[in-house]
């Protein structure tokens, strides 16, 4: 009998680069971040995200309720999958980066069937105290073109770490207070 080797596991396995997230000087005012296009929305999808969420709103997954009683022409994904969406393009691109703060606004409701591609540009870049700040205007788009979603992001990004430091033999000063 031959043993497998699960080499996703395995501590042997060969590992590639470590990922990271940008740095705060690789960064420009104006940088589009790549977009994130979202398969096509499915009521199995919503009824997951509502069991996730615990909202069990009818609008969400009884189309009758949502037809009929709700007014809505039918059910409708909740504005914070969009949200959610949004959230995976940023952790795409900022990978282990911290935010700051994060919001988003749906302005379009989003139906089953509805592709998502969502999208980011750095609108602000700045130091504040001794963070490194990016903030990030962030949206998203369905396959007619409206915009469903639109909000805001702050990340925190470290600097590139100084070339040759491992090299350096005794103590480098990088900054100097004078307190008193």
């Amino acid at each position: 009998m031959t043993e497998a080797t699960n080499t996703a596991f395995s501590a042997t396995a060969t590992q590639g680069p470590a990922r990271q997230g940008p740095f705060f000087e690789d960064v420009s005012i104006g940088l589009e971040l790549p977009s994130l296009r979202k398969n096509p929305i499915t009521r199995l999808q919503l009824a997951k995200y509502a069991a996730a969420t615990r909202d069990f709103n009818p609008s969400h997954v009884d189309e009758d309720i949502a037809r009929d009683v709700g007014g809505m022409k039918g059910v409708f994904a909740h504005g914070m999958i969009g949200m959610g969406f949004i959230g995976e393009m940023l952790t795409n691109w900022l990978w282990d980066r911290p935010l700051r703060r994060f919001s988003t606004r749906a302005t379009v409701i989003v139906r089953p069937g509805d592709v998502l591609e969502c999208h980011g540009r750095v609108v602000r870049k700045w130091i504040e105290e001794d963070d490194n700040l990016i903030e990030i205007e962030v949206g998203a788009r369905n396959q007619r073109g409206e915009v469903t979603h639109t909000g805001r992001a702050v990340a925190v990004l470290p600097t590139r770490p100084l070339a040759g430091r491992a090299q350096v033999k005794r103590p480098y000063l990088l900054e100097q207070r004078v307190i008193g």
